[in-house]
């Protein structure tokens, strides 16, 4: 196939990207990232009880425990990369999982290990406290999960009320972590500077992500959407590239 040297390949790389975010392919992507690490967790979990019961059967034969153990840590770990990568495509920023994150999925599957390796026992005692510790660990893991999915689709709201009913103006950074020149882009707080309706100076600090190639300097342009109401609610600031007009500009830095 020959090179086709008339498209910017920086441009067509983004657009890509632009592509597969909140595509069928990538969210499928996450189910079965979801899938293969619930299945892990369940193995893994299963697996240890098995050695405990092949120990109350003073066996010598290896326990059978030992297959489960083998196939669960690679399904989580696969099922780690699988999720983190399709999460990153859906949404276009790194760490950011749509739903639920893969801690919530992996102490569930942990929690059914557990009860169905207690209940396969001959004899419980007090081992049935295992798997209801790591019950509520799952469901405090699972609420928290859901709480955060919450704030940040009361967060979304609020940004698509204030694209219409905000104030948009240039801002300045101020400040940017620097980066190590072996590292490919940057998750850090930065610092701009913005003046209000009132001529006042006013900064904020917003937590965001860049790749290298994105990556803003000290002294570069930003714009800031703002409430002009009340113009010190950090919460209602957003910060975005220059020229930002949109949702999608001001969700490109941050989430």
């Amino acid at each position: 196939m020959k090179n086709n040297n008339t498209i910017d390949p920086i441009e067509a790389r983004k657009q890509r990207i632009a592509r597969q975010k909140g595509s069928q392919a990538a969210l499928l992507g996450v189910l079965i990232g979801h899938v293969m690490i619930l299945l892990g967790g369940v193995l893994i979990a299963r697996s240890i009880f098995g050695f405990l019961e092949q120990d109350m059967m003073n066996s010598d034969e290896p326990p059978l425990a030992i297959f489960s153990m083998a196939a669960g840590l690679p399904f989580i770990i696969c099922g780690l990369f699988v999720h983190i990568s399709a999460s990153r495509r859906y949404t276009g920023k790194l760490l950011s999982f749509p739903g639920i994150g893969p801690g919530p999925v992996l102490f569930t599957g942990v929690a059914i290990g557990a009860w169905w390796g207690a209940l396969s026992l001959t004899k419980m005692g007090i081992l049935w406290i295992i798997p209801v510790i790591l019950t509520v660990i799952a469901g405090l893991l699972l609420i928290t999960s859901i709480l955060l999915r919450m704030k940040r689709s009361a967060k979304y709201e609020t940004l698509t009320r204030m694209i219409t009913e905000g104030k948009i103006i240039p801002a300045l950074i101020t400040d940017i972590p620097e980066i190590d020149p072996s590292s490919g882009g940057l998750i850090g707080t930065i610092t701009v500077k913005f003046t209000d309706l009132d001529g006042v100076d006013r900064w904020v600090q917003k937590t965001g992500q860049w790749k290298r190639s994105d990556l803003p300097k000290t002294g570069d342009a930003a714009t800031v959407l703002y409430d002009p109401k009340q113009p010190e609610n950090l919460s209602r600031i957003w910060v975005g590239p220059p020229g930002s007009t949109t949702i999608a500009d001001f969700t490109l830095w941050h989430s």
